[in-house]
């Protein structure tokens, strides 16, 4: 089942009043956050905060950021369904079908973390789940710098919840050619960049030589998603974490950062300068 049974909005009408005018009930639009529950064949994974649209992409990002998956064909099935955990509250279920081979890896994975010694960081249980061994990208396409302020109001004019709602994450996918492809948006960043590599696994893009435009800070996972994924940029419109550039230089991502009133930073790899063509 796809999310027809949804929302296809991400957003409802939510009534308030106001401080000043206690007496006079005014609505406004606010972005959904809905509880979206994973099992992979059948076994309970991980219960996600997200924003109940494309979710068909946001999973099998999910399964690919996370190394569930190689490809798109290593799932068999998805199954999405509302669920109602309490009054006036959907959660949303999906159900992973993976293929014998990736199942039989997800569960080795899987029970080698549940013997691992919690250490508490970021939600893992063990520093090598928190930091894991990840191959270097290849050498990739220099970004044209002199198209680099313009990205941040180019982010603007493609989000369409955020300009409704605001408060929430998007993530822009950018051809070689510095072209937009696709914004996808939600409440979470990882959920944002999760279905952006959705969006590519199910139109068959390699994300070689592509940049994401995201509205969040640049954190450690991000920097592990888009590695895993083979991307070769992630540009921020908020300052990375000092791990974050550690990783990226590491790894040979790109990443750079567009202050609001700053030129843009670039704190891994290099920038070809304008008028030059390096493919």
């Amino acid at each position: 089942m796809s999310d027809s049974l949804l929302s296809l909005t991400g957003y409802q009408r939510s009534p308030f009043h106001r401080y000043d005018a206690l007496n006079t009930q005014q609505c406004t639009d606010l972005v959904e956050e809905t509880p979206v529950a994973i099992s992979v064949n059948g076994i309970t994974h991980a219960v996600m905060m997200a924003t109940p649209i494309q979710l068909d992409a946001f999973v099998i990002g999910f399964a690919r950021s996370e190394g569930m998956i190689e490809q798109l064909s290593d799932i068999r099935d998805i199954e999405i369904h509302p669920a109602h955990t309490q009054p006036d509250i959907t959660s949303v279920a999906i159900e992973l079908t993976l293929s014998p081979r990736q199942f039989a890896q997800f569960k080795q994975k899987r029970q080698s973390h549940l013997g691992a010694t919690g250490c508490g960081l970021c939600g893992v249980e063990s520093l090598s789940q928190a930091i894991p061994a990840l191959p270097k990208l290849p050498p990739s396409r220099l970004i044209n710098a002199a198209a680099l302020p313009t990205l941040r109001s180019l982010l603007s004019d493609y989000q369409q919840l955020g300009n409704i709602t605001g408060a929430i994450h998007a993530a822009l996918l950018l051809s070689p050619e510095g072209d937009p492809i696709v914004c996808m948006e939600d409440i979470g960043r990882h959920n944002a960049l999760d279905k952006v590599i959705g969006y590519a696994l199910q139109q068959k893009i390699n994300l070689h030589n592509h940049s994401v435009l995201m509205s969040s800070r640049c954190s450690t996972e991000l920097v592990q998603k888009a590695v895993r994924v083979g991307l070769s940029h992630l540009i921020h419109l908020a300052s990375p974490s000092t791990l974050a550039v550690k990783l990226a230089q590491y790894y040979g991502l790109t990443l750079i950062h567009l202050p609001k009133q700053d030129a843009p930073r670039i704190f891994a790899s290099s920038i070809q300068s304008e008028g030059k063509n390096n493919d």
